[in-house]
Parts: C-alpha cells; structure tokens; sequence
C-alpha cells in the first residue's frame, strides 16, 4: 500500500516544438484512475499550456507540444523509459480534460492515457474517487511529493519524487477564491507544480481518522494537486482538492484553445523515448 505515495510521482518535461525544453521548465505529475478504471495523467494547466489562466492565457517563454514523462517499467527491478504525450489532434485541439464547471479557473488537468500503455509499464495510481481516511484541517500534516528545481532524477539513482513537508493554512471546508482548492505552507519550489499532496503516517503516531476516531498508522491519502504559490517569495501555495480531480477525470471536457502546435517534422520520436537522452535545453548555448 505505502508504494504508490513512494513511487507514483512523475519527472515532466515540457517540450517545445523543436523538442528542447526551456530553462526551469520542469514539473511533476501522477496518475488518477477514475470509477471505470481509465487511467489518466494528471498535473497542472500551466504546465501544459505554459501560461496562466489568471492573466488571460497570455504566451510566456516558448510553445509547448508535448510533455516528455519518466514512468516506471513493468517488471521485478526499478527501471524507467520516457513516455512522450503530444498534447494535441491534427486540428491542434488540446487532448487534455479541464474541469467540467469551472473549466481553465482550475489550474488542473487530466490527459488521457492509452490502455496499451499498460502492457509494458507499472502505472502506479492514486484514486480520487471514494470519502477521505483521515480528517484534514488547519495545521493538519501533508507532504507535496515531486521534484523541485535542481533535483535532477537523470543524475539520481533512481526517479522517485522528493518529500516536502507543509501544513494546512485555509480552512479546507472554505474554498479559497471559491474555487475547489485550499491553502498550504510549504517550501515547495518551482518544479514541483503538478505535484500530488498527500497526508501521510506511519506506524508510530496516531491520526484523526474522517470518523472522527482516534486511528493507528501507517496510512496514507490523496488530497489534491499542488500548483505553485500565490506570490513569488511566500511559502504559501495551492492545492486543488481531490473533488477538483475527481471532477475532471469522470466529467472533464476537452477545451478549444489554446491551439497546439505540433512537432517539427523532423524531429525523431523515438529518439526522445530514451530516459538516458539527453533533451537540448533551448535557454543552453
């Protein structure tokens, strides 16, 4: 059970249209099923799209085509390939969900993947569906579990997301700007947007279980999804609940804009499947 926080967290690479990727453009993802059993990859609209709702998806740094995503190998041993998910059709629709009712406001989204995807990989996924385990409140535990900038998981031993730990900091039955999300105070950096957030115990403390009971680890549940801080220089960030995600993958709709831009003709696929390739940076010499 304590495999899927451990293991489920995801390194992202946005590509461009030329397949490099801009300076400090990583980010984390995970995957969700939902109540049919479909799995899809979630992680934030900003990443996708590279621009920010908020501002009237004004372009910021370069296009964006596809997300280039480590996930782990099917098998006995720890091993990992590069999955790469080119983000929109031939028209350039984007492929991704977006919520059903608040649409681009929610800063989440939820791109389908494959069941062949299944055959030769270990999808380990969360579920957002179901009442919560453990009662969240203020100042109650969580950790955001992804990997922040200058964790690079191609030099690590392994691609496992790093823990970072925060508190509640908004009342979680209030939504903040009354959208499905609430607050938290965490030193989470740039790269871990898109990041699940979980509360977690192990073995040795107790915890307020959603009935009200006083309960024995270890256990573990997903919150939401971590997407950034409100001001540049707070520890405050946001997390989009688990409703917000639950939402999308039963009831999300693909949105119109913004368009996609395709790869460059030339560039070779198969080449950016290999974790140990080395993706140009465009911001490099």
């Amino acid at each position: 059970m304590l495999e899927v926080p451990a293991l489920a967290s995801l390194y992202v690479q946005p590509l461009t249209p030329m397949a490099t990727v801009e300076r400090g453009r990583a980010a984390t993802a995970f995957v969700v099923r939902n109540r049919a059993g479909e799995p899809f990859l979630i992680t934030n609209r900003h990443v996708v799209t590279g621009r920010n709702s908020k501002d009237n998806d004004r372009p910021s740094g370069a296009e964006i085509s596809a997300l280039r995503v480590l996930v782990q190998m099917a098998g006995p041993t720890l091993r990992w390939t590069a999955l790469v998910l080119e983000l929109g059709d031939d028209d350039g629709r984007p492929l991704w969900l977006e919520h059903p009712d608040h649409g681009k406001d929610v800063d989440v989204v939820a791109y389908p993947l494959l069941s062949e995807f299944e055959e030769n990989l270990d999808l380990i996924a969360y579920s957002a569906a179901g009442p919560a385990c453990a009662r969240v409140d203020l100042t109650t535990e969580m950790f955001v579990i992804g990997y922040p900038i200058g964790f690079d998981p191609f030099r690590a031993s392994a691609s496992i997301g790093v823990w970072t730990r925060g508190t509640v900091a908004w009342p979680p039955g209030i939504d903040w700007e009354d959208l499905p999300s609430t607050l938290i105070d965490c030193r989470a950096r740039p790269g871990q947007s898109g990041s699940p957030v979980v509360f977690y115990a192990d073995a040795h403390p107790t915890y307020l279980a959603a009935d009200g009971m006083r309960r024995t680890g270890p256990v573990w549940d997903l919150v939401g999804v971590y997407s950034g801080r409100i001001a540049v220089g707070s520890d405050i960030g946001i997390v989009w609940k688990r409703s917000a995600i639950d939402a999308i993958v039963e009831r999300g709709h693909r949105p119109l804009r913004p368009l996609v831009s395709p790869f460059d003709e030339s560039i070779d696929r198969q080449l950016l499947t290999d974790p140990a390739s080395k993706v140009p940076d465009q911001a490099g010499p």
